[in-house]
C-alpha cells in the first residue's frame, strides 16, 4: 500500500521556515496511514469506473515529501486581524502577500500541496497552495468555503490580467450591480414594484452589450499585431485551483468563487473557469460527477446529492460509490479497509498559523506588488515603506502597450500633511491633491497646473472655518472666493486684478480693479433692503454699486451707485457728501425717497466695507502664499505620523525618549554635586591654586567648613525655636482674649476663634515636630560632614 508514496528519504520539498519541521510534517500518524490506505481503495475504484478521467487530487505529499490527505492540509484559523473576518478582506490579503507560481506543465496536477505554514512563511505558492491558505482562513471565519480543482482560462492559471480592467476603475460599476457573495439583510425592506418595462430593458441591455463588442472589435483591429494572442494548445486543459465559498453561512446570499491569486469574486457560471474535478474542505473530499462539457454554467453544488458529487466520506445523505460485482470479487481478495463511516478524519498535521502585525501591515512581498492590467499599472506599497507615504499607484495608458502614460494616481497614508491623494495628468500638467481634516488652514484640496502656475484652484472645509470659506479659485487676473454658511449671507467674493504675473511673496500685491460681493437673501430684511450684490470698483473713477433682491412678482432689482471721490482711500481724507455723486433705480415708485443723511451713512458704512474687504482680499492672498509655500516645503520634506497604538515603530522613538532622559537625569545629578560642594566657597577665599595648599591651610579650610556647618545647624534650630514659641505667644494670646469676651461674643467670632485655633495648633504640631527631627539629625549631618571632609582627596594630606 506504501508502494505508492513518497518516503522521508525522498524529500520533494524544502523546510518549514528555517526551522526544523515538527514531527506531524515528517510522519505520518498510524490514523494518517490508515486513512491513505483508505485513498488508495478509493483510487482504485475510482479508476475502475471511470478511467478516463484523471487521477484526483487526494493525497499529495507535502513539502518533506510526505503523502498527506488533502483535506488535513487545511488549518481552519481566525486570526487576530479585523480586515480578515471578511472573505474580501482575506482574499485581498492573500492575493497581495503570497506572490503564486505557475504549475509546470501546466495540465498536470501540481506533485507538492505545501502547507499554509510555508506559504506564509515563503511567500510564494502555487493556486492550489494560495487557495489552500485561503480557505483555511475563510473556514476559521464561519464561511462554508471549499478548495476547488479544475480547469481555467490562461489568463487565470497564469495570473495574467493585462486584458482586464483594473479594480479600482470599476469600483462604481460594482457599487451599481452590487457584488456577488453579499450579505443577506433580516431587517431588509422590500423595495417598492417596479413598474418599468422588462422587454425595453432588456433591449438597452442587448444594444448596451452590442456596443461594447463593437467596441472591442474596434480595439482589438487598431491593435499592435505583436499584441495579439496566440492559440493556447492547453485551452481546456489547464489546470487551476480556486476556491468556492457556498451560501448560508455567515448570511452569505448565493454561491460564488474567489480566485485566490487576485482575491477577486466571480459568479459560479463565470466563463473564465472550464470545468471542475474535485472540491474539498477540512471534513470531506467531493468529486464533480456532472458533465463540464459546456463549463459551468449549469453545475450544480447541492453536495448532498450524490448523483452529482461523489463524496470521499459518505453520511446519511451521501452513500457510499457502488462498485459492480465483478469488481468486487476481485478486490475481496485483498485486506478491505475499516468501514468509512465510523472513521473519524485525523487533525490537521499543520502547525496552527501566525501572521505577526508587521508582516500582516507589510502585505506584499519586501513590501512592493506590481499588477498589469489593461492600459494601467497598478502598484501597491506597504505602509511606511516609502518616505513620502506612498501606499498606491495607479498609472492610466492610452496603449495597451502601456507606453504613453495619461494619468498616474497615487494614495498616501500617515502624512504629517495629511495628504492622502493626488491625480496627475500628463498631458495637461494639471495636478489634483486632496487632504483629510486636520490642516491649519483647513484645506481640502488643491488643483494646479505644471504647465499654467497662475491658475490654480483650493477648497476648504469650510466648517472648521471661521470665515467659512468653501473654495478659492486664482487665475491671471482674478480670486473667486466661495463662502458658505456665514452669518453676513456672504456666499461669493471675486477679485479682478491688473492683468500682470502673479507672485507668491506676500509682500508684493497685485492691484485690485474690481471687488464684486454676491449675498443670499437674509430673510429678517424686505427684498429691496438685503443686498443681493455690491460691485467695488477701484479703478478711477472708482464708485460702489449696491444691488438688492428681487421683490416678489418683479422682474427688475432696484440699485444704487456711489461714485466715490477721488483720494477718498488715503489716510485721513475727510469725506464730504455730493448728492450728485449717488443715482440710482428703486423698483416701486411710491416708496420713499431716502434721506440725505441716509444715504451719506451708507456710502460711509459702505466706504468702510470697502477698505475692510480690501485687508481680507489681502490676508487671502497672503494665505495662498502661506500655502504654497508649506507645500513645497512639505514636499521636499515629507514627514509621516506613527500612530500612539503603533508599538514596534514607537519602539525606537521609545528608547530614544529614554536615551534623552537619561542624559537629563545624568546632567541633573552632575549639576547637583556640583551645589552641594561644601567646600567651594573656602576654596574660593585662598589666594592662589587650591592644589597646593600646604597642610595648615588644609587644616583651616576644613575647621572652617565644620564651623560654618555647626552654626548652620544652630541657626535652623534658632528659627524653628522662634517660629515655635511666635505661634504658641499667639495663640495664647488668642485664648486670652476668648476667656476674657466669652460672654459677648458672636457665633461668628466664635466660629473665626475655633478655625484659628485649630490652623494654629496644626503648625505648632508641625513645628515642633520639625524641630525635634533636626535636634535628633543635626549630630548625626555634623559626623557625615566631617567623615566626608577626611575622605575629600583635595584635604587627604591634612588628615
Amino acid at each position: 500500500m506504501d508502494s505508492g508514496r513518497a518516503t522521508p528519504e525522498e524529500p520533494q520539498g524544502g523546510n518549514v521556515g528555517e526551522e526544523a519541521p515538527p514531527e506531524s510534517y515528517r510522519s505520518n500518524s498510524k490514523k494518517e496511514e490508515l486513512l491513505l490506505g483508505y485513498c488508495d481503495n478509493f483510487t482504485r475504484q475510482f479508476k475502475k469506473l471511470y478511467g478516463d478521467r484523471k487521477p484526483q487530487f487526494l493525497r499529495p505529499v507535502n513539502e518533506c515529501g510526505i503523502e498527506k490527505f488533502a483535506c488535513t492540509t487545511l488549518r481552519p484559523t481566525c486570526l487576530p486581524y479585523k480586515e480578515l473576518y471578511d472573505w474580501d478582506g482575506a482574499a485581498s490579503f492573500v492575493a497581495g502577500y503570497i506572490t503564486c507560481s505557475p504549475l509546470h506543465p501546466p495540465d498536470e496536477l501540481p506533485q507538492q500541496l505545501s502547507s499554509p505554514t510555508l506559504v506564509l512563511s515563503r511567500q510564494e505558492g502555487t493556486s492550489f497552495d494560495m487557495s489552500g491558505l485561503l480557505c483555511s482562513l475563510l473556514v476559521g471565519v464561519g464561511y462554508d468555503a471549499y478548495c476547488v480543482s479544475g480547469y481555467a482560462m490562461r489568463e487565470v492559471t497564469e495570473v495574467d490580467q493585462g486584458g482586464k480592467t483594473c479594480p479600482l476603475l470599476e469600483v462604481g460599476e460594482k457599487e451599481e450591480e452590487g457584488g456577488v457573495g453579499g450579505k443577506l439583510s433580516r431587517y431588509l425592506v422590500r423595495p417598492p414594484r417596479d413598474l418599468s418595462s422588462q422587454f425595453e430593458r432588456r433591449q438597452e441591455t442587448k444594444a448596451s452589450a452590442e456596443e461594447e463588442r463593437k467596441k472591442r472589435e474596434i480595439e482589438a483591429a487598431n491593435a499592435p499585431v505583436e499584441e495579439e494572442g496566440e492559440v493556447d494548445k492547453y485551452h481546456g486543459l489547464r489546470v487551476h485551483c480556486w476556491v468556492l465559498v457556498l451560501s448560508g453561512k455567515r448570511e452569505v446570499a448565493q454561491n460564488f468563487f474567489i480566485e485566490a491569486t487576485t482575491g477577486e469574486s466571480y459568479s459560479t457560471d463565470s466563463e473564465l473557469y472550464l470545468g471542475i474535478e474535485s472540491l474539498w474542505n477540512h471534513r470531506n473530499y467531493w468529486i464533480n460527477m456532472q458533465d463540464c462539457a459546456r463549463g459551468l454554467q449549469n453545475l450544480v453544488f447541492d453536495l448532498g446529492d450524490a448523483t452529482k458529487w461523489e463524496s470521499f466520506f459518505p453520511s446519511v445523505d451521501q452513500p457510499l460509490l457502488v462498485v459492480p460485482e465483478e469488481s468486487t470479487a476481485t478486490l475481496g481478495e485483498e485486506k478491505k479497509p475499516d468501514d468509512k463511516e465510523d472513521f473519524e478524519l485525523p487533525p490537521s498535521w499543520v502547525l496552527p498559523l501566525h501572521i505577526s502585525s508587521k508582516d500582516f501591515e507589510t502585505r506584499c512581498p519586501q513590501g512592493k506588488k506590481t499588477t498589469l492590467y489593461h492600459k494601467s499599472r497598478l502598484e501597491t506599497f506597504s505602509d511606511y515603506l516609502t518616505s513620502d507615504g506612498l501606499v498606491s499607484r495607479l498609472s492610466l495608458y492610452s496603449d495597451t502597450a502601456r507606453r504613453s502614460r495619461v494619468e498616474t494616481r497615487s494614495v498616501y497614508r500617515h502624512r504629517e500633511d495629511r495628504l492622502e491623494r493626488r491625480v496627475e495628468e500628463g498631458g495637461s500638467g494639471l495636478v489634483h491633491e486632496e487632504f483629510s481634516l486636520g490642516r491649519e488652514s483647513a484645506l481640502r484640496s488643491h488643483t494646479h497646473s505644471t504647465i499654467h502656475h497662475h491658475s490654480r484652484t483650493l477648497t476648504f472645509y469650510h466648517n472648521a472655518r471661521v470665515d467659512g470659506l468653501r473654495s478659492r479659485e486664482l487665475a491671471s487676473s482674478e480670486m473667486v472666493e466661495v463662502f458658505q454658511g456665514r452669518p453676513d449671507f456672504l456666499h461669493q467674493r471675486s477679485t479682478a486684478y491688473l492683468k500682470t504675473t502673479p507672485s507668491r511673496s506676500s509682500g508684493d500685491h497685485r492691484e485690485v480693479l474690481r471687488i464684486v460681493e454676491k449675498f443670499h437673501h437674509d430673510p429678517s430684511l424686505p427684498p429691496n433692503s438685503a443686498v443681493a450684490e455690491r460691485v467695488f470698483s477701484l479703478k478711477e473713477p472708482s464708485s460702489i454699486r449696491v444691488t438688492y433682491h428681487l421683490e416678489p412678482d418683479r422682474i427688475t432689482a432696484s440699485h444704487r451707485l456711489f461714485l466715490t471721490p477721488p483720494h477718498s482711500q488715503e489716510q485721513g481724507y475727510n469725506l464730504t457728501f455730493d448728492p450728485n455723486a449717488i443715482s440710482g433705480y428703486q423698483v416701486d415708485p411710491q416708496a420713499p425717497e431716502p434721506k440725505s443723511q441716509e444715504l451719506f451713512q451708507q456710502l460711509e458704512s459702505l466706504m468702510a466695507a470697502q477698505d475692510d474687504i480690501i485687508s481680507q482680499v489681502r490676508a487671502s492672498e497672503r494665505e495662498v502664499a502661506a500655502i504654497l509655500g508649506r507645500r513645497e516645503a512639505e514636499e521636499s520634506n515629507p514627514q509621516l505620523s506613527v500612530s500612539v497604538y503603533d508599538v514596534a515603530r514607537n519602539q525606537k522613538a521609545f528608547q530614544q525618549r529614554e536615551e534623552e532622559e537619561e542624559r537629563a537625569r545624568e546632567e541633573e545629578r552632575i549639576q547637583r554635586e556640583k551645589e552641594r560642594d561644601y567646600l567651594a566657597p573656602f576654596l574660593g577665599k585662598l589666594v592662589g591654586d587650591a592644589k597646593e595648599m600646604d597642610r595648615e591651610r588644609m587644616v583651616a579650610v576644613a575647621e572652617e567648613c565644620l564651623k560654618d556647618k555647626r552654626q548652620s545647624l544652630v541657626d535652623k534650630a534658632n528659627r524653628l525655636q522662634c517660629q515655635f514659641d511666635a505661634e504658641t505667644e499667639a495663640l495664647s494670646r488668642k485664648q486670652a482674649w476668648y476667656k476674657a469676651n466669652q460672654d459677648s461674643i458672636t457665633r461668628e467670632s466664635e466660629a473665626n476663634y475655633t478655625a484659628f485655633c485649630n490652623d494654629s495648633l496644626f503648625r505648632i504640631h508641625i513645628l515642633e515636630q520639625r524641630l525635634n527631627i533636626h535636634k535628633s539629625t543635626a549630630p548625626e549631618k555634623y559626623l557625615q560632614l566631617e567623615r566626608r571632609l577626611r575622605e575629600d582627596h583635595r584635604l587627604r594630606p591634612a588628615h
